[in-house]
Order: structure tokens, then C-alpha cells, then sequence
């Protein structure tokens, strides 16, 4: 009897054990929750959907720009692609449908956890911000900007790998005068 009270809790150890290690190894990653020696301002490029790390939105600036937090730190992230109206920009006025933008994106992102894809060919902007595609829950948020007639699409000055995709739901958008497009007419 006691021999086997002895096999059946080695058993569930070695079943707690594996157990443990599975549900480790499946967890989503956040930035907060990766090494502390990786919190620095390269971890962006480094931490991308290949890696399953998820970035918290720390702000939302405006319709095509983030802040997410990586550790103790925040960085800047614009979207690959998308153009919004002007909210922000003291050298500028607010422009037709920036508001509307800006609302949408903080509807979208706030309190959000996102994935970040990179652009193979160009990491950050003139400006210094990391340039990535935003991806929340499998759904990439500019395209999502693009169809529902809050952005446009910036592949004719800045071609990237979603540019078919990118320009045809703007034209869709246009001709179906969603949001700016019906508004601002431009």
C-alpha cells in the first residue's frame, strides 16, 4: 500500500511539474513581464508578434500614434501606413475629422494590451518614433482606421508590405463616404 501512495504522488508530481511548465510556455508575454534586462529602447524591434509579447497602451496621442509601456519605460509607436487627420501638431490647426479620430483610436487601444509588427525595411520615423503595424486581438487597428473611414493611406510617399491591402480599404471607404470622406470630403 505504501509503495503505491508512493508512485501515485510522484505521478502527480511529475504531472504538476509538466502542467506548470505548459501553461508557462502558453501564457501571453507582456512587456512588463519580460526580462528586466530587455527593457531598453531596442526592445521594441525585438519584441514583436514572432515573440508573443503584448505591449500595455500607456496613452493614446492621437489617431495614428501610441505611447505603450516596455517595463519602466514608454515609447512612442506610429502606425505603418495611416495618416490621420491633425489634433496635436501646435503648427497646425485641428484638421476636419481629427477629433473623430482620435476618439476612435482611444475607444479602440485604451487600456489595451497590443502586439507590435515591424516594417523589414525602416524602424523608426524622422521624428524618432518606433514605426510598427498595432495588432489587438489578431486585428490590425490602421487597417481598421483605413476601413472605417478615419485615415488614409500613406503608401503612395510610404510604400510597406500592406500597401494593396492598405489602398483598397481607403477606396472602399471614399466611395462609401465613411467618416471623413462623407465630412471633410478629402
Amino acid at each position: 500500500m505504501r509503495k503505491n501512495y508512493s508512485l501515485i504522488l510522484a505521478v502527480l508530481a511529475v504531472l504538476t511539474a509538466f502542467t506548470a511548465l505548459f501553461l508557462l510556455k502558453n501564457s501571453p508575454k507582456t512587456a512588463s513581464n519580460y526580462p528586466a534586462s530587455h527593457h531598453t529602447r531596442s526592445s521594441v524591434a525585438h519584441l514583436s508578434p514572432e515573440n508573443g509579447i503584448l505591449f500595455r497602451v500607456a496613452r493614446v496621442i492621437d489617431g495614428d500614434t501610441i505611447d505603450v509601456q516596455i517595463g519602466n519605460q514608454t515609447e512612442r509607436i506610429r502606425f505603418i501606413g495611416i495618416d490621420t487627420p491633425e489634433t496635436v501638431d501646435e503648427r497646425k490647426p485641428i484638421q476636419c475629422y481629427g477629433p473623430e479620430a482620435s476618439a476612435r483610436m482611444k475607444e479602440l487601444l485604451t487600456g489595451k494590451s497590443v502586439m507590435l509588427e515591424t516594417k523589414p525595411d525602416e524602424d523608426t520615423d524622422d521624428y524618432g518614433r518606433f514605426l510598427r503595424y498595432v495588432m489587438l486581438d489578431g486585428k490590425d487597428i490602421g487597417a481598421e482606421m483605413l476601413e472605417e473611414g478615419y485615415a488614409k493611406s500613406l503608401c503612395a510617399a510610404f510604400p510597406h508590405p500592406k500597401c494593396a491591402e492598405y489602398d483598397a480599404l481607403e477606396q472602399t471607404a471614399r466611395n462609401s463616404k465613411r467618416g471623413r470622406w462623407g465630412v471633410c470630403g478629402k
